[in-house]
């Protein structure tokens, strides 16, 4: 069932996804996912970290950058993370249930009308198979 923004107050619940349909290709450094935090209410992104596509998921570092900078961006942390089953995120879900934030997971399809604007605006930045 389908995530709605209304039924959240600011700041009740973030989720994390991937901007990128395709990986961002790279000349130097390979290819790379952007994961990014976004609070549900108000469709607000408080960070984004490129992944290298050969890793299984963020790493525990990333995983604690991308929690920090979400939290330092909204002043506080959520009640709830939402997390798609299809994204791996093991090492960001042990950081999140640290930090004491539940974390659901739930089908991409779910988190995908909320988070569309911000693929397309992602993609339109960044071009599929457009070397950086």
């Amino acid at each position: 069932m389908p995530i709605e923004p209304s039924e959240f107050a600011h700041n009740e619940a973030w989720l994390l996804f991937r901007l990128n349909e395709a990986p961002v290709l790279t000349e130097a450094d390979g290819d790379f996912n952007a994961m990014a935090i976004m609070e549900v209410a108000t469709g607000m992104i408080f960070g984004m970290e490129l992944v290298q596509v050969t890793l299984p998921g963020l790493p525990e570092f990333l995983s604690r950058k991308l929690l920090a900078d979400a939290e330092g961006q909204a002043g506080s942390r959520p009640r709830k993370l939402f997390v798609a089953f299809e994204d791996e995120a093991a090492e960001l879900i042990k950081v999140a249930k640290v930090m004491g934030i539940e974390v659901e997971r739930v089908p991409a399809k779910d988190l995908s009308d909320i988070t569309q604007e911000a693929r397309e605006g992602f993609a339109a930045h960044v071009s599929r198979g457009r070397v950086q």
